[in-house]
């Protein structure tokens, strides 16, 4: 006789401090919490390749460098006094602060957690923004949202697929099952026996009233649009019927370009320090949807190519 295996780790451990909570598999909860995770991921990617760094040292990457400031907001660069090469690196103000709130001394934490303490003039801060806050707060709130949104979409189109409730007797609901699973199948006749006994047959509409999914699409568009502009990544309002007037597409402009340079200014006034105190040549911009397609058409256009 077979035993039935069981997850020692969840009976012994997690259900004993968590009486009540159900921790049966539930479809709706994954494809949701799914989903979720698939948009952090894209707009994790999204945030980190907002900035272009140049002329970094081959022992600074990039990558690194915007993954700490995303999740973290502050990268410590100094230059190693064992191998004299410039790191990128993590760590934290400590000691303390001057009269402007900015910390004397930084703690930096390199491989196999081994720290060091060093003073303003042997390192550099680099923050994500003034306020010294990452954007990860941006991504799991707008994630969550639009994974709620998508997850709804999701089951409205189903409504719309099967949107009617048949009621019927006991004896007549394995006839209705297969009357279903034959017109889902796509079934030009379906037969069924003269003896299926129509009578106090009930059916109920459940279906979604039309144009439910297109203004929940058009909601998610929004919500996707809105986040863009949070995070300064241009985003054109295509849901509306009407042409944008200038002025419209003027203000939009100015609230990307206000959002960019909040974690523009920040980067370049820390390259600034960066190439004062170390002599490095290091300049950050915001790599622009298309600018480097842009600018090859016009190259292209001046050469007579186009």
């Amino acid at each position: 006789m077979s035993r039935k295996r069981t997850d020692l780790v969840l009976t012994d451990y997690y259900e004993p401090h968590m009486r009540g909570h159900n921790f049966a598999n539930n479809p709706r909860n994954n494809m949701q919490n799914l989903t979720e995770r698939m948009i952090q991921r894209v707009l994790t990617e999204m945030c980190i390749n907002r900035f272009k760094w140049e002329n970094l040292p081959d022992s600074v990457d990039e990558r690194f460098l915007e993954l700490e400031l995303f999740y973290k907001a502050i990268v410590v660069y100094y230059r190693n006094k064992d191998t004299g090469k410039d790191l990128a690196v993590r760590g934290a103000g400590s000691g303390m602060t001057n009269f402007n709130d900015n910390p004397t001394s930084f703690t930096v934490i390199g491989a196999n957690m081994q720290s060091e303490i060093l003073g303003m003039d042997e390192c550099v801060p680099i923050y994500a923004n003034a306020l010294r806050c990452p954007d990860l707060d941006i991504v799991l709130i707008y994630s969550r949202k639009l994974a709620a949104l998508d997850r709804t979409i999701e089951i409205n189109v189903g409504n719309m697929r099967y949107s009617k409730v048949v009621m019927a007797k006991e004896n007549n609901q394995l006839s209705w099952t297969n009357i279903n699973r034959q017109h889902d199948e796509g079934q030009s006749v379906i037969m069924v026996k003269d003896t299926l006994d129509m009578s106090g047959v009930g059916v109920f509409d459940v279906g979604v009233p039309s144009g439910t999914v297109s203004e929940l699409l058009i909601a998610r568009s929004k919500m996707w649009n809105e986040c863009m502009g949070l995070l300064g990544i241009d985003n054109a309002n295509q849901d509306k019927k009407e042409r944008l007037v200038s002025a419209e597409v003027g203000a939009n402009d100015q609230q990307v370009e206000a959002t960019r340079n909040i974690g523009l200014k920040a980067r370049q006034l820390a390259a600034a320090a960066i190439n004062e105190k170390f002599g490095t040549k290091i300049t950050v911009g915001f790599l622009t949807d298309g600018s480097e397609d842009e600018s090859s058409d016009d190259e292209k256009e001046k050469d007579g190519d186009v």
